[in-house]
């Protein structure tokens, strides 16, 4: 039977001469692979966090569905910038390597539909890794928590800002940390840090991702956006 979805456009692989294998994480049924045969002719709507309405037939539960079309459902241009495709394609991996086939969770869909147009709008691009970094660990269920509102020792094992360290566990001090504090605290748009403490507080966060994620590896695009971030 035929279905409809939206989705957002994750990865595409070749599966044969004209067809692909896609990922898209879907608003009704989270993480989800299609064939989608002839799909080297109809890729247009196919780049990093495209936010599309989908066609498909197969079974809810199979892990590869039929995928029939496909559709961009947002005029986004942010693909054609070298900035902010190389940032989509770093969002897209922190979101493979976090959530699992068939995780359905309508919150989470649109909380990257709302980084895909962030992708379009933001006018500093700089701090938007960190800031989705810091801001899908709310989703995650590990989202770091101040011991006091003036903490600035992050500990990553418990995700706690805390007013001191210990030797037993692994914390982080100094301007990483305190950046990672402030955003965590709602300042949206820091302006007083520089590049080095935005490359090590992205540093942290994905250490941090590492120790509350099974199997969440180092990230491929981190050391591109690193290099296009401090062009």
């Amino acid at each position: 039977m035929k279905s409809t979805d939206l989705g957002v456009f994750l990865h595409r692989s070749v599966y044969s001469e004209s067809s692909l294998i896609v990922s898209f994480f879907t608003k009704e049924h989270g993480l989800q692979k299609f064939l989608f045969r002839g799909g080297k002719k109809k890729a247009h709507s196919l780049f990093p966090m495209a936010v599309c309405e989908l066609s498909y037939y197969g079974r809810k539960d199979a892990e590869l569905l039929n995928l029939t079309e496909v559709e961009s459902i947002h005029p986004f241009t942010f693909q054609f910038n070298p900035v902010t495709s190389t940032i989509a394609y770093f969002l897209v991996e922190c979101i493979k390597k976090s959530v699992h086939h068939g995780d359905s969770d309508t919150e989470l869909f649109h909380f990257i539909v709302t980084y895909a147009q962030r992708l379009e709008t933001d006018e500093n691009q700089a701090f938007l890794p960190l800031r989705f970094l810091i801001d899908f660990t709310e989703l995650l269920g590990f989202k770091p928590h101040f011991e006091q509102a003036n903490a600035n020792c992050f500990n990553l094992d418990s995700g706690v800002f805390q007013l001191h360290s210990s030797g037993h566990e692994r914390i982080v001090s100094g301007a990483a940390a305190k950046l990672i504090a402030t955003m965590s605290a709602g300042d949206l748009s820091p302006s007083v840090w520089s590049k080095t403490d935005r490359e090590d507080a992205l540093k942290v966060m994905l250490d941090y991702y590492k120790i509350h994620i099974p199997r969440f590896e180092d990230l491929k695009t981190f050391d591109i956006v690193k290099e296009i971030l401090n062009a």
